[in-house]
């Protein structure tokens, strides 16, 4: 592009608004390289790499521009006071602090109100809602998008090719921690969910071990003795020792298309079109997550959420179990606490394994029959007869008992204890009747996607705050609600950071 034609345009444009040529010189002088004689040959590819590496830097100028036009017009205000009353009669002009933005760093100007032996107010930072710390909050907002999804090392290298900023790893860890921090808040101040009437409301809560650093691992009977060994563990002890993150999810239950039945559930029959056994959809997910808190605090926040759905309590409640006895004692002692009938089903699966455990007892290894066995069982327990079954596994193990100390026999008297216990859990024919899920399917889908995609990343070990802010932010986004959270988190820092510093008298905005 002619020069005298690119000096035209820049005049014009100043002439427009002050500050304003620069700009549109920038950009005629760019699209003047493109298309030069130095890219006549250029592939697309270094075109568009030139240009996205000029172009942020040309927004970048005009973020500082629209910046600068701001500063010049910031009016006086009166009677600015601090949160206790404190005046600042004094203004001052210039002063300047610098954000990293998506496009660079950009210099903020504005003035200063002081008083002697005060700190100074800066009521333009709160009109513009400036983050905290350096990085803007849509650099924020990309960090902890990034580092939900990969290690912070790998999510600050993905930042630093998106914008061409480098936030080094623990500033993504910090970050993060800071971005989940109104997570709590917001769970709560949720509008209540669409109501459902007649969909049956289901409850699960389960846990799942992260890798934690040993200052953030909960206290465990197993102490390491000093000294005792110099080479290897002592007893109990592991290496990279776990601490439970506990996963609840609350769903609606949408019945299969054609009525179960325990042929169906087992195979050996088939639906009405030929097709297998249909599926309960899980519609409505909302998932929580918690490795501070303790199982019994997860489970009120299902209880809590499944009540923000049905606060007159007048749809059927379900809890999916895996059979731990803590977990149903937790659930039926919230139940009673919020006067709520509950069903609590125990997961078919887990019911399933102990089956076959306990049929190995019974039959040579790689025995055909052991699988019809465990069938037949299987189809006694979904009909209602877990009497029976008990029954039979007693009368087995007396007629070919195991060598006591076996494993054999311990595992019979280990199925013969968890089918006796659970039997007030185990009504399936009911469940299948009334087209509710008779297993844990979501919830242990939840505890993989949520938890051990991201926290099992290949040598991670855990501090309490990072794991926290990584599980609550995932929890979120796997809600659909990121980007309601992040209006939520930018409204609260507003008032953490700039309107709880004023006297409410002030008027500010962001």
């Amino acid at each position: 592009m002619e020069g005298y034609a690119v000096e035209e345009l820049t005049a014009r444009a100043e002439a427009l608004q002050a500050g304003l040529g620069v700009l549109v010189g920038r950009l005629a002088e760019l699209a003047g390289e493109l298309t030069g004689e130095g890219f006549a040959a250029a592939s697309f590819d270094q075109i568009e790499r030139r240009a996205q590496v000029q172009g942020r830097e040309l927004l970048r100028m005009t973020v500082q521009h629209v910046l600068d036009v701001q500063a010049a017009a910031e009016p006086r205000l009166a009677d600015v006071a601090d949160a206790a009353g404190g005046a600042r009669p004094w203004a001052e002009r210039g002063h300047a602090r610098t954000v990293v933005s998506v496009f660079g760093p950009v210099t903020i100007r504005r003035m200063a109100y002081r008083a002697a032996g005060a700190v100074n107010l800066h009521p333009r930072d709160a009109v513009l809602n400036l983050p905290a710390r350096r990085y803007s909050y849509a650099v924020q907002a990309q960090a902890a998008g990034f580092a939900v999804e990969a290690s912070f090392g790998q999510a600050s290298q993905w930042l630093a090719a998106n914008i061409g900023t480098k936030v080094h790893k623990g500033q993504m860890e910090q970050i993060a921690a800071e971005a989940a921090r109104d997570a709590g808040s917001f769970s709560a101040a949720r509008a209540p969910a669409a109501a459902a009437p007649g969909i049956p409301l289901v409850i699960s809560v389960d846990g799942k071990g992260v890798a934690m650093r040993p200052e953030a691992r909960r206290p465990t009977r197993y102490q390491h003795i000093p000294g005792a060994f110099d080479k290897r563990l002592s007893t109990g002890e592991k290496r990279g020792a776990k601490r439970m993150a506990e996963v609840g999810v609350v769903f609606d239950a949408l019945p299969p298309q054609t009525p179960r039945t325990p042929e169906l559930i087992m195979g050996l029959a088939r639906g009405p079109d030929g097709a297998p056994a249909g599926q309960v959809r899980a519609a409505g997910r909302w998932y929580v997550t918690d490795i501070t808190a303790d199982r019994a605090v997860t489970i009120a926040r299902v209880f809590g959420e499944a009540a923000r759905r049905d606060p007159g309590h007048e749809r059927t409640w379900i809890a999916l179990a895996d059979g731990d006895r803590h977990q149903i004692a937790a659930i039926e002692k919230e139940a009673a606490s919020r006067e709520v009938t509950i069903t609590i089903l125990i997961d078919f699966i887990h019911v399933l394994e102990y089956l076959w455990k306990t049929g190995w007892a019974f039959h040579p290894p790689r025995d055909p029959a052991l699988e019809a066995w465990v069938t037949a069982q299987a189809l006694d327990i979904l009909n209602g007869n877990t009497a029976d079954v008990i029954a039979l596994i007693k009368t087995l193990a007396r007629d070919h008992p195991a060598r006591p100390g076996s494993e054999h026999a311990r595992q019979i008297r280990k199925t013969l204890t968890y089918l006796t216990n659970k039997q007030p859990y185990l009504d399936y024919p009911k469940a299948l009747a009334s087209g509710w899920p008779i297993a844990t399917s979501v919830i242990e889908g939840a505890c993989r996607h949520l938890v051990q995609d991201r926290m099992a990343i290949t040598g991670a070990r855990w501090g309490l705050p990072g794991a926290e802010a990584i599980l609550q932010l995932r929890a979120i986004k796997a809600n659909g609600d990121l980007d309601a959270y992040w209006a939520y988190h930018l409204a609260q820092e507003h008032q953490r950071n700039h309107l709880s510093r004023y006297h409410a008298s002030l008027a500010l905005a962001a």
